[in-house]
């Protein structure tokens, strides 16, 4: 084999290690598609972020996670006054809002969020729906567990 022939062997074999190992890199969620860039995640209740307004009832709440296990699945668990609380959550995507529509249900209740995520800061904010119309004030904060 001549020196030329070595030489475009041996690049095009880093070439295709190089490419291996890159489409195996786990994607940063905020590259991901918006529609699964939450499964997987799991996403702990901040009760002392500085600068954001949290409302006094969650400081009855410790523990708070969510959990997102698939594009529309996910769980949310709460210590409330001594008492756990595992409840299940679903969720869509929508494009329009590049927010996500969420729903709770306790018991016969039924509660609607939207669920807004910054992942330049890994933070989620939920804001309650009434009536179909998005509460300006933020009623719970989440931040990514790595």
């Amino acid at each position: 084999m001549r020196k030329e022939q070595l030489i475009c062997l041996c690049l095009a074999m880093l070439l295709v290690s190089t490419t291996l190992m890159l489409s195996s890199c786990k994607k940063d969620p905020k590259d991901k598609d918006p529609k699964e860039a939450l499964v997987n995640t799991r996403w702990k209740m901040a009760t002392d972020l500085t600068g954001l307004d949290i409302d006094k009832e969650i400081g009855e709440v410790s523990g708070g996670e969510l959990r997102f296990t698939s594009q529309t699945e996910g769980e949310l668990t709460a210590a409330i006054k001594g008492t756990k609380l595992t409840l299940s959550v679903t969720y869509s995507y929508d494009a329009t809002q590049k927010a996500y529509p969420a729903t709770v249900k306790i018991g016969d209740d039924i509660n609607q969020f939207i669920l807004k995520v910054n992942w330049d800061t890994n933070i989620l904010i939920a804001y309650e729906l009434e009536a179909g119309v998005v509460i300006p004030k933020p009623i719970m904060f989440f931040t990514l567990v790595k």
